[in-house]
């Protein structure tokens, strides 16, 4: 590097470390987070994927300035996770019922009906997303919840298809799949997140557009969904996981 200019190879090292640090204070501040919701503990079954997920949000919004749009989306992620696997490898279909009938009500009385087990999840999923909700009202005076609810309704009825499918041991037509898949990848759900911790102001026009999945959220939820499947196909078969698709 003979030719590189001093000072903007400094100004350079120092930006790195200025979004180094900032990254290992988010992952810091999440740790704290996860170990309080004890859903690595409690949930055995499950994969404990917050450095993963954490990475996930690095590489949508790595800039300093997004540390709490990183932070909001890394939990949400390692929701996801728990959730799939709820779905996937631990609920029986009578319990993922009542599981998404009490997500699509967003009451707290609902956790009453609830297997103890999923409780602690359930209430995790509603303070949490509660909390985003409360920050984006305080900050922007705009209610955000009922699409931040809407999205976890939907991804909890995609689960519940594909959990469907496989207790009934019944394989979907490619296109029965795909209506469903682009759901159940969480890329809408992901990336509403993104929006509203990226965005200000937020307008309801712009909600509403999101919800009702322009073209280009499906197209990249469809993407991810091919990527997704032909990287871990063989994985989620071994562990009951509806079969996916595969080129």
């Amino acid at each position: 590097m003979s030719n590189a200019n001093p000072l903007l190879l400094e100004l350079a090292k120092l930006d790195f470390n200025i979004v180094q640090a900032t990254h290992q204070q988010d992952l810091k501040i999440l740790s704290t987070w996860w170990k309080s919701t004890r859903l690595a503990e409690k949930y055995s079954f499950s994969r404990d994927r917050l450095v993963e997920a954490f990475f996930w949000s690095v590489g949508l919004v790595f800039e300093p300035q997004h540390s709490l749009c990183r932070r909001m989306l890394a939990k949400n992620i390692s929701l996801i996770v728990v959730l799939d696997d709820i779905y996937d490898v631990y609920g029986t279909l009578d319990e993922l019922e009542i599981f998404t009938q009490a997500v699509e009500r967003w009451d707290i009385k609902a956790m009453e009906q609830l297997p103890d087990y999923m409780k602690i999840c359930y209430l995790s999923l509603f303070n949490t997303t509660n909390e985003m909700a409360y920050h984006i009202l305080k900050q922007q005076g705009i209610n955000v919840l009922p699409y931040l609810t809407k999205q976890w309704a939907d991804l909890c009825k995609a689960y519940l298809q594909e959990a469907r499918w496989y207790h009934n041991g019944y394989k979907p037509t490619l296109e029965e799949y795909m209506n469903n898949a682009w759901i159940s990848i969480a890329i809408p759900l992901v990336l509403l997140h993104a929006f509203i911790f990226v965005t200000n102001p937020i307008t309801l026009e712009a909600l509403e557009s999101l919800n009702k999945f322009p073209d280009i959220i499906r197209r990249c939820a469809t993407i991810t969904r091919f990527v997704d499947d032909l990287g871990t196909s063989s994985d989620e078969l071994k562990r009951g996981d509806v079969p996916n698709f595969e080129l």
